[in-house]
């Protein structure tokens, strides 16, 4: 299905490009407005694979139960047109009511569920539409089969809703493709353990996690108010166990300063002069962090060893409270505890610093050495995920419950454990501490990190593997754009052309790069570089310039490799054995 909309009868500035994105869910959202706004395109054609822009994967009312709380409160969320609590209070009551949060509609610190965001990302994306200076182009049930990137533009390949096949060029495509395609709940996992499964494994025991098993719970009993609690009440026998590696629960939401405090000396400026390109960076930010992490909160820096820590063992000290009272004990103490905080608009200042540091690192990790990346992700990572990715009470509160109505336990695998296929659809699950049989295995762990291999357009795939291995990098870890989104140098100036913001793809050497501040960050970074340098305007891409990319090409070969097909034939016999 296509429509072009545009907003003006007024003819398009001649200045501009021609620019494509692929894919219309939170990142392609914003980068629309961006772009509209800053007038760096003079015409842009958005492809998207299912029926709704705005919502992609994360926030399909398809893909998400209304009960699936999202982890981000509207005082964080970055507005496109208008902010999302602005965009709530004028909602029909009704509306807001089926929603469940009648109540919270202009509560900027409240946390609404996946789907209302879902619902406020297409309202703002047909805004923007409606409001752009310059014509948008909106292609639905869109699928990019192939992008390629040539010296003088872009070709992307497409087939509509009915299988009809075209090709377009641009000066320049942005590829915000997310996770696949949306498709309707349906007989998953997760459908299917709702009725039928007695014991229920969950892979995980983040937000995605509970989110999973309160799903389960509610096709099977109710959540009801009694004395001031919240307590359930199974309707069917039934039972889930969360897997995790850690066998911890994530903590509930606290309060904290809006926008955060700067930290003493631990700044963007202060860390990127600290980045050498070499093994030993992560050592020297770990200093910067822990001097800043001392003068927020000395006392408590005291207490986890502040002083004789280091960048590999600070998770340890981070997590060893937690570890030592147990994951129930701790989720009841500590969600009495940030409700207090909540209601006193003070929260312990360490939890404060470590939020900002996250910020910081995440502007200097791109930077990291192979080894100095593998080391945070190994330790310093999984302390700015819980500290950032803390989770709306009432998911506590129904965990506890569940738990407290024995429907519910948490065991922890540790590094050296087996899940394998057991007799019929049951599976066991093999750890030094736990081993057992579960009827039905849900896996909730989240987004994960995705190799090159797996990018969905061939040709581009191919010249980005090449060029990875060009420059001397494993491409099998994924994208490491710059700052503009691109990968392209100044000897494959067509890869300029394409700026990167497939997030599964930018996990690995951006892991906090999840969220709607994320894609908001890098809609506008691509959006300034657009606008700062636009490339020359090429009207099409003829057949020569596509030979002349083709000149020197690479080829995939079974294992996995990619080589140049200009290789010689020694180096085609050392690569094929």
């Amino acid at each position: 299905m296509t429509r072009t909309l545009s907003a003006t009868a007024s003819p398009p500035p001649a200045s501009g490009e021609r620019i494509a994105i692929i894919g219309a869910g939170a990142t392609g959202t914003y980068t629309l407005e961006a772009l509209t706004r800053t007038g760096a395109a003079r015409e842009i054609v958005v492809f998207e694979s299912g029926d709704t822009c705005g919502p992609g994967l994360a926030y399909s009312e398809q893909l998400n139960d209304p009960h699936a709380l999202s982890n981000i409160a509207g005082i964080e969320i970055p507005p496109v047109v208008e902010p999302l609590n602005v965009w709530a209070v004028r909602q029909p009551r009704g509306r807001l009511d089926a929603w469940g949060i009648g109540d919270d509609a202009g509560n900027d610190r409240a946390f609404f569920s996946r789907v209302v965001l879902g619902a406020w990302l297409a309202d703002q994306f047909t805004l923007v539409v409606e409001r752009s200076p310059i014509p948008v182009s909106v292609h639905r049930q869109a699928d990019v089969i192939d992008v390629v990137a040539l010296p003088h533009g872009c070709r992307v390949n497409w087939r509509d809703g009915a299988g009809s096949a075209f090709q377009d060029a641009f000066d320049r495509v942005i590829v915000a493709s997310g996770y696949g395609p949306i498709t309707p709940k349906g007989n998953g996992a997760g459908e299917s353990a709702g009725k039928a499964a007695v014991h229920i494994g969950v892979l995980g025991s983040s937000l995605s996690a509970i989110d999973a098993v309160v799903g389960i719970a509610m096709k099977r009993g109710d959540f009801v108010e009694r004395d001031g609690r919240l307590v359930y009440v199974a309707e069917t026998p039934w039972r889930a166990t969360l897997f995790s590696r850690h066998g911890l629960l994530p903590e509930a939401d606290f309060w904290f300063p809006h926008p955060l405090p700067e930290l003493e000396h631990f700044t963007p400026e202060s860390a990127a002069a600290s980045v050498r390109g070499e093994d030993g960076d992560l050592d020297r930010l770990f200093v910067l962090f822990a001097r800043a992490l001392a003068a927020a909160d000395p006392d408590w820096a005291k207490t986890i060893g502040l002083a004789d820590a280091t960048a590999d063992d600070f998770a340890e000290r981070y997590f060893a409270e937690r570890q030592a009272r147990g994951p129930w004990a701790h989720a009841r103490t500590n969600l009495a505890d940030v409700k207090a905080w909540h209601a006193n608009h003070r929260t312990p200042a360490w939890r404060i610093a470590i939020l900002k540091a996250h910020e910081v690192f995440a502007e200097v990790i791109p930077a990291l050495s192979p080894a100095d990346l593998a080391r945070l992700h190994a330790g310093l990572k999984r302390v700015f995920t819980d500290n950032y990715a803390a989770v709306p009470h009432l998911s506590i509160e129904r965990m506890l419950a569940l738990h407290d109505a024995q429907a519910v336990d948490l065991v922890a695998l540790g590094k050296d454990y087996e899940i394998s296929p057991g007799s019929g659809l049951s599976w066991l699950v093999r750890s030094p501490d736990w081993t057992g049989r579960v009827d039905e295995l849900i896996d909730a762990r989240g987004s994960q990190a995705a190799a090159l291999n797996h990018f969905p357009f061939p040709t581009l795939r191919l010249q980005l593997c090449a060029s990875a291995l060009a420059e001397g990098e494993d491409w099998k870890s994924g994208l490491n754009p710059a700052e503009d989104l691109t990968c392209g140098t100044d000897g494959d100036v067509a890869l300029k052309r394409v700026h990167l913001c497939a997030l599964p793809f930018l996990l690995r050497n951006r892991p906090f790069v999840q969220g709607l501040v994320e894609c908001a960050a890098m809609a506008r970074a691509m959006a300034e570089s657009i606008r700062a340098e636009p490339s020359e305007a090429s009207a099409s891409i003829s057949t020569m310039d596509l030979l002349e990319m083709l000149d020197q090409p690479s080829i995939s070969l079974a294992d996995g490799a990619v080589l140049p097909i200009a290789a010689s034939d020694e180096q085609l016999e050392t690569a094929t054995g």
